[in-house]
């Protein structure tokens, strides 16, 4: 019994069960795979032995599903990746945090999976810097309204599919150049659904920074999201990433600023692409 009771609580305090991938949204077929697993830093890596503070299923690995969503609203489906981490069939009872992520222009679904991001997530997980957590990966298809295809049937989509906390504190949004733009309007247009938002290198959607001050001014108090900005002294948007952040603080909205070395291309991401998880998952 006390060992039960102990499983329980640790459940409930890190808020980290995942389902196995449950039913799927109506009209929608899934594949699924086994995650990429990161090597261990011996360094840091704590054992995944069985222990009285570790549930033994972390020792598993976490999966990706390659999925589609299909409504009859929407004019053609939106094909999607979920990064499970491990866990997600062992505590039922349990509700994961959920990290969307959004690609860059001309990339699909595949860009965060092939940058790493269930790598990094999986090193995290394992060595107990953070809780098991979500990665839901859309792909901004042509003749869909983003925006809309999120915020209306993405998001309840999963929440249905999946054992998520279905609240804007279990939920963070990001994404990568023109992801991180569109991960601007629709987190600060829905600060309801999303309480952290990462831009990645963002490329702000023209017309967008004129809209900015009326949306920021229309936020609720108390719900700002959390707010990351990353871009390489390289990089060709760092002018623009300039004038976003004018914006911000005429407004005297808070946001972590990070100047890194490097350009706009996928070995700067993937670079930090730990770092940004670790931001990402600080808030669960």
């Amino acid at each position: 019994m006390r060992q039960l009771l102990a499983f329980t609580a640790l459940a409930l305090l890190a808020a980290c069960a995942v389902p196995a991938p449950g039913p799927t949204p109506t009209g929608a077929s899934a594949t699924a795979r086994p995650a990429d697993t990161a090597t261990p830093d011996p360094t840091r890596a704590p054992s995944l032995a069985p222990s009285p503070t570790r549930p033994p299923c972390l020792a598993q690995p976490g999966q990706i599903v390659e999925a589609e969503l299909e409504d009859p609203a929407l004019p053609r489906s939106l094909p999607y990746r979920v990064y499970l981490p491990a866990c997600h069939a062992a505590l039922p009872q349990a509700r994961f945090p959920t990290l969307y992520l959004l690609h860059g222009l001309a990339a699909t679904d595949s860009q965060w999976d092939i940058l790493g991001a269930d790598e990094a997530a999986e090193a995290l997980i394992a060595a107990g810097e953070g809780p098991p957590f979500l990665i839901v990966m859309p792909w901004e298809r042509k003749g869909l309204e983003y925006e809309s295809a999120i915020v209306d049937f993405l998001v309840p989509a999963i929440d249905a599919a999946y054992q998520t906390r279905a609240d804007r504190e279990g939920r963070a949004l990001g994404g990568i150049s023109r992801g991180a733009g569109w991960a601007l309007r629709i987190g600060i247009r829905h600060p309801d659904l999303f309480s952290a938002l990462g831009l990645h290198s963002p490329a702000v959607i023209v017309p967008d920074l004129y809209y900015l001050p009326g949306w920021l001014q229309a936020v609720p108090a108390g719900q700002m999201p959390r707010l990351w900005i990353d871009i390489g002294d390289h990089d060709v948007l760092l002018a623009s990433a300039g004038e976003l952040t004018a914006v911000l603080d005429e407004a005297q909205v808070p946001y972590a600023w990070n100047l890194f070395t490097g350009y706009h291309e996928p070995a700067y991401w993937s670079a930090h692409v730990e770092e940004y998880l670790r931001w990402y998952s600080a808030g669960w």
